[in-house]
């Protein structure tokens, strides 16, 4: 209880040193003529507010600890302190969190990267005049929606089998990662990889797997059960090395 107490001394003293100091320093910021190019007046400004915050946080505090009965004004502002400290670990442990949870695009050594995709089909499943609209691939995350680039003329043959290459980019950082795969005429296919929320560079091409799912087309009464034609590998490149 005399840690919330005290929190609270600490927090009106703060809000009161906060807004003397930013009166304060407009009124000095106008008297000294401080320029406003650049910003160097707001800086003066906010600089001023905070010390302020600073000042008036102690100030709390201490007249907290002198409103304690008497000898027990250690004990008094011990308390508030620990309130303070604690509101501030929780505030640092929830921006910790907002930013890990956050998506956003990862970067290895101050590079984006790419993830790369490989589907493979039975070249006997491929239509004749398959091209590079054969495939439309998304990769779906919590917050975002990037298509893939297929590279179709970089596709390969290997034994009975069409391999298409296909890159998104930048990778974001997520919790989860499903590829949805819309074979035009065909079917939908739907990969979940247990890509980490920050995937390994030094990993190597995955093995490959088959979709989770395999839906029909949308519009598309299907006549014969839906069953899967593709296979997937990736890995995940830093652009610097694709350069």
């Amino acid at each position: 209880m005399r840690a919330l107490l005290g929190l609270m001394w600490g927090i009106a003293g703060a809000v009161a040193g906060l807004v003397l100091g930013v009166l304060g320093a407009m009124v000095a910021a106008k008297a000294m003529n401080i320029t406003m190019r650049e910003g160097a007046q707001g800086y003066f400004i906010v600089s001023i507010g905070l010390l302020g915050a600073a000042i008036g946080l102690i100030a709390g505090l201490v007249l907290y600890a002198r409103s304690a009965p008497s000898g027990q004004g250690g004990a008094f502002i011990s308390s508030g302190v620990l309130g303070v400290l604690g509101i501030a670990a929780a505030i640092a442990l929830s921006l910790w969190v907002f930013a890990a949870l956050r998506e956003s695009p990862l970067e290895y050594g101050g590079s984006m990267a790419t993830l790369e995709m490989e589907f493979r089909v039975l070249t006997t499943a491929l239509p004749a005049d398959a091209s590079e609209r054969w495939l439309d691939v998304e990769v779906q995350t919590r917050q975002t929606r990037p298509f893939g680039t297929v590279l179709w003329t970089k596709r390969r043959s290997e034994g009975g089998y069409t391999v298409i290459p296909v890159e998104q980019n930048p990778v974001f950082r997520a919790g989860s990662r499903v590829i949805v795969v819309r074979i035009a005429g065909v079917h939908d296919e739907t990969f979940m990889p247990p890509m980490k929320r920050t995937p390994d560079l030094k990993a190597d091409w995955s093995a490959w797997s088959r979709p989770a799912s395999v839906d029909a087309a949308y519009g598309v009464v299907p006549t014969v059960p839906l069953a899967p034609i593709l296979e997937l590998r990736y890995r995940v490149r830093p652009y610097a090395d694709m350069q």
